[in-house]
């Protein structure tokens, strides 16, 4: 049953939901730690002029206090633990989607530690505008290439990185909902091969691909060589097919007969599947077909 993508997506994000809800009632403080380091990041105590502001950058003995400090350990576990579960789907995702010639190893790694990293980035920066500008200035230096094979992957990067700031900022109910509804979309999307064809227009209206005009190379692929039907109104059947015959091995690539009708006023129709050269002129070719031989009346050219 693990084995649909959708029953496997849907008991993870379920069991992490339960484990979250939990941790968070069996540890209540671990809210109210997360809630004060939200409290840091948007409203700027950090900034203030107190027991941190004093705190040299640097200084062992006061980090070593934080790091045993829950209150400032149990935010940064949490946002990387977030950080990590909520994209690991989307690399499952990532990986399902995209055919074997396309996949990167590399690319499903990267998509699952930027986050981590970005997370990690923003700790260390809110502290301090000074040190937040200094990075922005090593980054900018540091010239960082990723080759991209598609546009896809610049929108799996860009969701990685702001899952990478949702965690790291402490708000784990947008990192979660963005992960689940991302995955979402995405299946979708791949599942019913969205924009796989063009809409077709005939005016201001949208009209079906059966009614529509077709090129050679649609029919081609379908199974079909022939990309135009032309229809020979004669009063000899025959006769007509010998002439048209002729005309049409010098200007078509392939042709054949694919109908006759016969009508009740002794007249017939003979309907020819062809593939135009794109060097002939329609118009002379139905032109030279109505000309070589009595019998033949008129003929249509309908392209299919």
């Amino acid at each position: 049953m693990l084995n649909n993508i959708i029953i496997r997506l849907a008991v993870y994000y379920i069991t992490w939901l339960l484990i979250l809800n939990a941790i968070f009632h069996i540890f209540p403080e671990i809210l109210h730690y997360v809630a004060q380091e939200r409290e840091r990041i948007f409203v700027g105590t950090s900034f203030n002029s107190g027991v941190d502001a004093a705190v040299p950058l640097g200084n062992i003995k006061e980090g070593i206090n934080r790091l045993a400090d829950p209150e400032h350990t149990i935010p940064v576990v949490v946002a990387l633990v977030l950080a990590f579960g909520v994209t690991l789907p989307i690399t499952w995702v990532y990986a399902w989607t995209h055919p074997p010639k396309k996949y990167s190893q590399a690319f499903v790694q990267t998509l699952l530690v930027i986050p981590v990293a970005i997370s990690l980035v923003v700790f260390l920066v809110k502290g301090s505008l000074a040190l937040a500008f200094s990075l922005a200035g090593i980054v900018a230096a540091v010239t960082f290439r990723l080759s991209l094979k598609s546009t896809i992957e610049g929108v799996y990067m860009f969701m990685v990185i702001g899952i990478g700031l949702a965690a790291g900022t402490q708000l784990t109910t947008v990192a979660y909902l963005a992960s689940l509804a991302f995955v979402t979309i995405t299946l979708g999307v791949w599942k019913i091969n969205y924009g796989a064809e063009p809409p077709v227009l005939s005016g201001w209206r949208i009209v079906s691909p059966d009614h529509s005009v077709h090129t050679s190379e649609t029919k081609t692929t379908a199974g079909n060589p022939y990309d135009a039907r032309i229809e020979v109104h004669t009063t000899k059947v025959e006769t007509a097919q010998k002439a048209t015959a002729q005309i049409l091995k010098s200007g078509t690539k392939q042709w054949q007969v694919a109908d006759v009708i016969e009508k009740e006023d002794g007249t017939a129709i003979v309907v020819y599947d062809v593939l135009l050269k794109q060097s002939v002129a329609l118009p002379i070719l139905i032109r030279d077909i109505e000309k070589s031989k009595k019998s033949i009346k008129n003929a249509t050219l309908t392209k299919v």
